[in-house]
This record gives C-alpha cells, sequence and structure tokens, in this order.
C-alpha cells in the first residue's frame, strides 16, 4: 500500500472516527435529554404527590377539629341531660314514686357512660361516679325510704357540685345545679 492510500485510509478513519463520535454523542445526548425529561416528569409527579399529601393532612387536621368539636357538644349535651336526669330524680324520690326514680337511674347510668365515651379525659373520674352513686341510688331507691333517698340524692348532688368545681366548669353550671335542688325543696315542701 502506497503513502497515499495509507493518507487516505487513515483520513477515512478519522472521518468514520468523527461521525461515529458524533452519532454517539447525538445518541447519547438524546438519552440524556429522554432521562433529564424523565427525571423533570418525575419531580413535577413528586410535588404533586406532596401537595395531596399537604391537602390530606390539612383535611384530617379539619375533620379532627370537626369530630373534637362535635364531641365536645355531645359531652356538654350529656351532662345538661345527666342535670335534668338529677332533677327529675330528685322529684320521683320527694314525691315517692320509685319506678319513675328506678327508671331514672338507669337513664342517668347510660348518659353517663355517653358522657365517658364523648370525653376520655374524664372517662376515669365519670366511671368512678358512677361506681359509688348509681349503686346507692339503687339500694335507696329499693328501699323506697323518701328520706334515706334524699341523703343518697343529696351526696350524689354535692359529688356532682365538687366535680364541677374541680374541673373548673363556668359557674353557671353549678348555679344550675344548686337551682334544681332549691326548685324541688320548694315544690316537695
Amino acid at each position: 500500500m502506497n503513502g497515499e492510500n495509507k493518507t487516505l485510509l487513515v483520513l477515512a478513519a478519522v472521518v468514520i472516527g468523527i461521525i461515529l463520535g458524533i452519532f454517539l454523542e447525538q445518541k447519547i445526548s438524546g438519552e440524556i435529554n429522554v432521562v433529564s425529561s424523565d427525571v423533570k416528569k418525575l419531580e413535577t409527579s413528586i410535588k404533586e404527590i406532596d401537595s395531596s399529601i399537604k391537602t390530606v393532612d390539612s383535611s384530617v387536621k379539619d375533620v379532627k377539629t370537626s369530630l373534637a368539636e362535635k364531641e365536645k357538644v355531645s359531652f356538654i349535651r350529656d351532662m345538661q341531660e345527666i342535670g335534668r336526669r338529677m332533677l327529675s330524680l330528685d322529684y320521683a324520690g320527694k314525691f315517692a314514686r320509685w319506678d319513675a326514680a328506678e327508671t331514672e337511674i338507669d337513664e342517668l347510668d347510660k348518659t353517663l357512660q355517653d358522657a365517658a365515651i364523648m370525653d376520655s379525659q374524664r372517662a376515669t373520674t365519670i366511671q368512678d361516679f358512677r361506681n359509688t352513686y348509681i349503686p346507692k341510688l339503687k339500694d335507696a331507691t329499693s328501699k323506697k325510704d323518701a328520706k334515706s333517698f334524699e341523703n343518697v340524692w343529696a351526696e350524689t348532688y354535692n359529688a356532682c357540685v365538687g366535680c364541677h368545681k374541680g374541673s373548673g366548669s363556668p359557674p353557671s353550671a353549678i348555679e344550675t345545679l344548686r337551682e334544681i335542688s332549691s326548685e324541688v325543696d320548694q315544690l316537695s315542701g
């Protein structure tokens, strides 16, 4: 092979090398662009997922707040119902309506159970109250002795007032309990 052919051959090899290099560079560059585009799409998807998670977190907080508010309202209603039951129970005892007293004690107990469910922080206190006073009220009612019943009811009432004071209940709640007691006293006698 002469020098001219060698030069042409080397030149052809260089040109082929350059063409292959350009082709490979374009192919790699294209693949990098595709990968880069995929990475950008993935980043966008991650941002969308992150945004969705934040939205879900916000919704969960809203639901928790709403449930807590509903539970508080339900607890307040249960406490009001307990006050009404105590009033009815006092009437029943003072007027010797023992069947009505038994019914009121059962309803009082159920309402106390509901209140304990609505306020887990006070559940133990409410359960202790139930375990102490519901059996005493039932026992006094079964004896059908107005004086004995009145003493147990007063003890139960004082426990209600003590709990309200101890838990920082608004003064209006305690005043309402006092009004209930004085109304029954006036009517009975």
